[in-house]
């Protein structure tokens, strides 16, 4: 079954070197700038989709056509790791990729993966916009020499979702194998303190690995589960609310700097629109049946109350700080703070609204 994939793929990145392997353009020429990201193009039913199509629109109309969006979507250019590292290499511009996609390129990004410090979709989007969010953009741009974009909804606040029993406290977790990211030490040290065990499956054997039962459960947001027909081979959810993993929009830096100073305006503010149009739709999708109002049909709902919220937070942020700790050394931890002093504050910012 990969051979069509790799085949595909394969022919595309050739045509993309062959792209890249042109002579620069004459001030008249149309700029290709090719964007990547994992998921099926369907603008209707995923941010990702209408994000890339609103970019693609919004460009052309704001650099007077002299910049030309060609989108790849569906993993054609590989999962979310090979896909930064296509844009990190210049083979590509852009791609929306996953925090766990650009955590090998920049691992300080993992602190943002605490669960339980976001309250609200609001809060995290008053995080990811102010001082905390553009302080992360830039430490990113001069660490790995990719520009950032701005931070996508890849579909709301992740709950908790599982084929053998319902989930109300961590002692209902003892021993459910939780599908994690290969290589993502915190989010194996959360699944741990849960009292569950962490299972490395990629994205694309996800749904498989559900239905066979060598994995018991998963965590995304409600409109990823419904989207991906994990409520299909899924019993149980928890609406956890417990962490949100923004797509992270990022483009070559090298290929932004060749484009002129009105075109680089054009790409940032396209992006802008195109994050907002990403937002609006995943909130559309959270309240349709399509996303949390639509997992009750095929599976059993539990919203956890305060006191049950806080005894699954108390069980896994210790263990998720101490491997955050292991793993990026004094820089991470104070990151850390930075990021969970934000999110207190976000958290107001959210509650006011």
């Amino acid at each position: 079954m990969a051979r069509p994939f790799i085949a595909r793929a394969g022919f595309a990145l050739v045509m993309l070197l062959a792209v890249a392997a042109l002579p620069a353009r004459a001030a008249d020429k149309v700029v290709d700038v090719f964007i990547a990201h994992a998921q099926p193009q369907d603008a209707n039913a995923d941010p990702a989709a209408i994000m890339v199509s609103e970019f693609r629109r919004r460009l052309g109309e704001l650099s007077g056509g002299t910049l030309k969006a060609g989108i790849f979507p569906d993993g054609q250019l590989g999962g979310n790791r090979d896909m930064a590292q296509l844009v990190s290499k210049g083979v590509i511009q852009s791609a929306l990729v996953t925090v766990g996609g650009i955590a090998p390129l920049y691992p300080l990004i993992t602190v943002t993966g605490m669960p339980f410090a976001l309250d609200s979709i609001e809060a995290a989007y008053a995080l990811y916009d102010g001082p905390f969010g553009q302080s992360l953009a830039a430490d990113m741009e001069r660490r790995t020499g990719l520009v950032v974009l701005g931070f996508g909804d890849a579909g709301g606040l992740h709950i908790l979702t599982n084929s053998r029993r319902p989930v109300r406290s961590p002692t209902d977790l003892a021993g459910l194998k939780i599908r994690t990211i290969p290589g993502y030490k915190s989010l194996d040290a959360m699944i741990r303190g849960l009292g569950a065990k962490p299972v490395n499956v990629s994205s694309r054997e996800e749904f498989q690995s559900l239905e066979a039962g060598i994995i018991d459960g998963q965590m995304n947001p409600a409109s990823v589960v419904v989207a991906r027909r994990y409520d299909q081979v899924q019993a149980h959810a928890t609406l956890t609310g417990h962490l949100y993993a923004p797509y992270v929009w990022i483009y070559n830096r090298d290929a932004f700097i060749r484009l002129s100073a009105a075109e680089q305006e054009a790409v940032r503010e396209a992006a802008r629109r195109a994050v907002a149009a990403g937002r609006a739709l995943s909130a559309q999708l959270d309240q349709s049946e399509r996303g949390a109002a639509g997992l009750g049909k095929r599976m059993r709902i539990h919203v956890p109350s305060a006191a049950e919220r806080a005894a699954f937070k108390a069980s896994c942020q210790p263990a998720v700080a101490e491997a955050l700790g292991k793993t990026l050394g004094d820089e991470g931890v104070n990151l850390l703070a930075d990021f969970m002093t934000a999110a207190r504050q976000a958290n107001e910012k959210g509650r006011r609204r």
